[in-house]
């Protein structure tokens, strides 16, 4: 493999615990190494359920994580789901009454994936807060309170104590 450099310890997990060809390795260590990977490379990888998330920030699946010792970087990779982060905003607004942006924000940036950027992060949350408010009706502004200086509370509809 000239101008190839394979992590040989990653690449002697794979090859031990899996029925995968050279160039499935080789496509996986580029995707641990977050180097990008052919849209064929994709496709095949994909196929077999051997890396998730969206181009360009590609990780190995649970399945390969698991095979290779990197379940932690897994799961920082893939973060948290948008039903447990429900669950930690509404049990915020329910012990504390209601919250600004900037508190959720402090609850679930660290938690959520290490694949998004800042950015990311916080349109997961203010779409998020959105999807609360107008699909499901759990949660609303404090009357009065718009725009940056909003606080958020438990609608009349929200779960209440034992829900």
């Amino acid at each position: 493999m000239i101008g190839q450099i394979l992590d040989p310890n990653y690449t002697r997990m794979l090859m031990s615990q899996a029925e995968l060809s050279l160039l499935d390795v080789v496509a996986l260590d580029k995707v641990q190494k977050q180097v990008p990977i052919t849209e064929g490379e994709i496709k095949s990888l994909r196929s077999r359920k051997l890396i998730e998330g969206r181009k360009p920030k590609l990780h190995v699946s649970a399945d390969v994580a698991a095979a290779t010792d990197s379940m932690v970087d897994y799961l920082k990779k893939r973060g948290i789901d948008k039903v447990y982060c429900r669950q930690m905003v509404l049990e915020l607004l329910k012990k504390q009454g209601e919250a600004t942006r900037q508190d959720i924000e402090s609850l679930l940036l660290s938690k959520l994936s290490d694949a998004l950027d800042d950015e990311q992060k916080r349109n997961f949350i203010k779409n998020l807060l959105q999807e609360m408010r107008r699909e499901d009706d759990l949660i609303r502004p404090v009357e009065g309170k718009r725009g940056r200086g909003a606080k958020w509370e438990l609608s009349n509809l929200g779960p209440k104590d034992g829900d």
